[in-house]
């Protein structure tokens, strides 16, 4: 969780009159040298995830390039070997065919597969009435898997089961292997098959940081911020609508680029903007977001016909904001984050399957022809029965 909510107890009014000593200066007085806060940021920032599997765009997307590159020297390497073997049975027309749908994925292939399956792990793993916080872990699993390995080396459909299965006891839902493999209709060796390469993969790390934390943070600080300025009621259906969101945002790239709690607030801002604009306003001390005009003249002006508490509160909020964090910086992250949610794209059933086809045929070509061959034959057929009629009837 962020600084912004870390400092909750700040936002208590200071009650103290001018002979008892403010409450914050007799606990700076207290505190040891050396002395400073750990925050559930702090935490975030020194666990395995953020040390792991943060990145940046641009080294994400060539994270993803050398996977893919490995696995497409493997491909080439291997047809190849077909083609050399072959090489006498092998017409032009058959190698025409294999280079065109038999050629090894490209990177931008591989992700629309990654991320179909990806949501084909969210509907089995909801199917399965299993709990949010699974549902997350195994969606975040199965595409940390892909990170290290290409779909070219495993194919996706086989480690949807064992990334859910994995995920349930990594968060404690204990549930034993046969009685998982009745409910997915699958069969404990298949979940078991890879479950250690699944581990492996994970680098063994399998505490996972997900937003829906972030949220209820937030949830409770802005109630606490806009004390008796929001409606419960509909605070509540903004909570129930952000957690669906968080779900879906874990199937994009936005786990590695930002934090949770940036995610959240990005989430928030796509849910209600205003009210995300009205709570870090008062959070920082600060009347206006960036956008809607200069902060600091605006104060000015209105600060003119103020009177002696007005200007106490003023103080107030200055010492209400949290430390370390710059707030324009802070907005213009979360705005960056809510563009990409907002700019991800599903992937059709079609294309999927299309891009599945080319991952199985370029590693098995020989069925890739096989199966043309027998298409060939049957419109030979085809073709050929309406010419004995004609010459029967003829006759």
């Amino acid at each position: 969780m962020s600084q912004t909510q870390s400092k909750e107890s700040s936002q208590v009014p200071d009650l103290s009159t001018d002979k008892t000593p403010p409450k914050e200066e007799v606990e700076e007085e207290e505190k040891p040298p050396y002395y400073k806060r750990i925050t559930d940021d702090d935490l975030y920032r020194n666990s395995s995830q953020y040390r792991m599997w943060s990145y940046t765009a641009d080294h994400l997307r060539e994270k993803r390039s050398e996977t893919c590159q490995r696995a497409t020297e493997v491909v080439n390497r291997k047809l190849e070997e077909f083609v050399n073997t072959h090489q006498d049975e092998l017409t032009e027309e058959d190698m025409k065919i294999l280079k065109l749908k038999a050629s090894p994925l490209t990177m931008d292939e591989e992700l629309k597969l990654i991320n179909f399956y990806s949501k084909k792990v969210q509907v089995i793993a909801q199917h399965l009435n299993l709990p949010t916080e699974v549902v997350a872990t195994s969606i975040t699993f199965f595409r940390r898997f892909y990170l290290e390995n290409s779909v070219s080396e495993y194919d996706p459909k086989n480690l949807v089961h064992t990334t859910i299965f994995l995920a349930c006891k990594s968060e404690n839902y204990f549930i034993s292997v046969d009685s998982f493999a009745k409910k997915a209709k699958s069969s404990r060796d298949a979940i078991l098959k890879y479950e250690f390469k699944l581990l492996e993969s994970l680098k063994f790390s399998l505490l996972n940081h997900h937003p829906y934390k972030p949220l209820h943070g937030f949830f409770l600080d802005i109630q606490t911020v806009l004390h008796g300025k929001v409606d419960l009621k509909y605070m509540g259906q903004i909570y129930d609508r952000c957690k669906k969101r968080i779900t879906d945002a874990l199937l994009t790239d936005v786990v590695y680029l930002y934090t949770p709690p940036q995610i959240t607030l990005a989430i928030l801002l796509m849910e209600d903007e205003q009210l995300v604009k009205r709570y870090l306003g008062m959070k920082f001390g600060k009347e206006e977001t960036p956008e809607e005009g200069d902060i600091d003249s605006k104060k000015k002006d209105a600060s003119a016909p103020d009177t002696e508490d007005t200007e106490s509160k003023d103080k107030e909020s200055t010492k209400k904001a949290p430390e370390d964090i710059n707030f324009d910086k802070l907005f213009s992250v979360i705005e960056e984050c809510k563009q990409t949610l907002k700019n991800s794209e599903s992937v059709s059933t079609e294309e999927a399957k299309r891009v599945a086809a080319k991952n199985y045929y370029c590693q098995k070509p020989d069925i890739l022809l096989q199966k043309l061959k027998r298409k060939k034959e049957a419109t030979d057929l085809e073709d050929g029965e309406p010419t004995s009629k004609k010459q029967k009837l003829d006759e």
